[in-house]
């Protein structure tokens, strides 16, 4: 991530409670789909939901997780 970009994604929407952890998708660098962040925040009366921007960090996270259990 660069310095200048922002730390969370924000979109305008009116989805509500039950959103929370639902995945954002976009194409990846390679061109196949990436989960780019997920839905962490959005006040009910707002009409915009905003969440983090998944990093290298995440990624790492994700594989070391995926290693760990895989197969179980």
């Amino acid at each position: 991530m660069q310095s200048d970009e922002p730390t969370m994604y924000r979109i305008g929407c009116t989805m509500t409670g039950g959103s929370s952890g639902g995945g954002w998708v976009a194409e990846g660098p390679d061109g196949e789909p990436a989960l780019i962040s997920n839905t962490s925040i959005g006040p009910v009366s707002a009409g915009w939901l905003a969440g983090p921007r998944l990093g290298v960090e995440a990624k790492a996270v994700y594989d070391a997780v995926s290693r760990k259990f895989a197969g179980e």
